[in-house]
């Protein structure tokens, strides 16, 4: 009895840790309104959705099936359509997560990249379905071999994903003059590679006993309290005054173009030169060639009289 206790307690702690993740991811959403704040709230509410279904779910349905002394081969077949069906939610969780680092670089994910991406996971679903049709002819040692298959794709999956946007975000943070903006999402990047570490390594120890598979859902839904603490610190600190200044620089801005005639395009090749962009990265934040941001730039020169982009910069500011 004191056994299913705990491991009721050991449940429902990463649920709850969960659910309040969610609940302070929102609300960073809604106080900044920033990309990157948006596109992590869903990948926050995306991964409790599979944590809850797939992993919480499919634990307390075999507890529960293994109570009544169902045949062995049910409660595997319920475990694998419970990861079965929230494969979906996974790669939606997986992919909002590499979209909010992208925002923060204020990128764009390329077209390739988002359909190389979800093509993956649908062939990855429809390889997956195909067994499950199938399940009715498999042995005993089958459904378990299926399973173990099922957790090393897991794994390999989140070593790639996790170290994939680690590298990512160091390599472009290289290039940030904002020195505590490049603190912050390196931390954030330290947060995440721990984060996978701790549950690659507890989920390839779960064959071996189930409390790994509990401390494997207390890290998947549990550690993100630890990132959203931090991100809240960060934002109350600079994002508050970030905002200010923008919004400020925006007004000036808009004055500024009234008065030198300057049109739309032209207003946001002044923003983005403003900010520190070379005519390169430019290009490809408007996504215009870089002849047109050189014809742009020159006449912008021309209509405010100035000769380099110091003095554009200083006309405004």
């Amino acid at each position: 009895m004191m056994a299913e206790t705990w491991r009721l307690i050991l449940l429902l702690m990463p649920l709850i840790a969960g659910a309040i993740s969610i609940f302070f991811s929102f609300r960073l959403m809604k106080r900044f309104r920033t990309p990157f704040a948006g596109s992590f709230f869903y990948y926050m509410v995306f991964l409790y959705i599979f944590g809850t279904y797939s992993v919480a779910g499919a634990g307390i349905l075999e507890h529960l099936l293994t109570r009544m002394e169902v045949d062995q081969k049910v409660i595997h077949s319920a475990r694998l359509y419970a990861a079965f069906l929230g494969i979906p939610f996974l790669a939606l969780a997986k992919f909002m997560f590499l979209k909010s680092i992208i925002d923060f670089f204020q990128k764009k994910p390329s077209g390739l990249f988002i359909a190389l991406y979800f093509l993956v996971f649908l062939g990855a679903l429809v390889l997956f379905g195909f067994y499950m049709v199938r399940l009715t002819r498999f042995k005993l040692g089958e459904y378990q071999t299926m399973i173990d298959i099922q957790r090393w794709v897991f794994v390999g999956f989140m070593i790639i994903l996790y170290l994939s946007a680690f590298f990512y975000i160091f390599l472009l943070s290289a290039k940030l003059r904002d020195i505590p903006a490049k603190k912050y999402i390196r931390v954030f990047a330290s947060w995440y590679l721990a984060f996978m570490v701790l549950c690659v390594g507890s989920l390839a120890l779960s064959s071996y006993h189930s409390l790994f598979r509990q401390l494997f859902l207390l890290f998947f839904l549990s550690w993100h309290l630890i990132p959203l603490l931090f991100m809240n610190i960060y934002m109350n600190k600079h994002q508050d005054q970030d905002s200010e200044l923008q919004e400020d620089f925006e007004s000036r801005l808009i004055a500024f173009a009234a008065q030198h005639e300057i049109s739309k395009r032209e207003c946001d090749v002044v923003r983005l030169i403003c900010r520190g962009l070379s005519n390169q990265e430019i290009s490809d934040n408007l996504f215009i060639s870089l002849q047109t941001v050189k014809d742009h730039t020159h006449r912008i020169f021309v209509k405010t009289g100035v000769r380099n982009r110091v003095q554009l910069s200083n006309l405004i500011r």
